[in-house]
């Protein structure tokens, strides 16, 4: 079973997100994974730790993650197409710090 977590940038994308559809589709997805034991689906690898879950329905909305481990999958930025380089970026960004931050084991990203 995946322990799933999120960041604040991803709560705060998450809760913005206006398609009610879409958000439940998402939701629904990571309620899905959470249950399991691995990522499935149309996903890959954008940059070293850095996953890229790609939604085929809205404007192509794509969430992006690190996971630790077998039980840890951190969900660290959402966007969709128009925005992806920023949230590859960012959702390095966000990996790193979080990483850097792992002793303090209540802090959030």
């Amino acid at each position: 079973m995946l322990n799933i977590q999120t960041t604040e940038d991803f709560d705060k994308w998450l809760r913005k997100l206006r398609d009610l559809q879409a958000k439940m589709r998402i939701v629904r997805y990571f309620e899905r994974i959470q249950t399991g034991d691995a990522i499935t689906g149309d996903y890959k690898l954008v940059r070293p730790k850095i996953i890229e879950v790609r939604f085929d329905f809205g404007h192509g909305y794509r969430v992006y993650l690190t996971q630790e481990g077998s039980e840890l999958v951190l969900l660290l930025v959402g966007g969709d197409k128009s925005t992806q380089s920023r949230d590859i970026d960012k959702a390095e960004r966000l990996a790193k710090e979080w990483r850097e931050g792992r002793g303090n084991e209540d802090k959030r990203v």
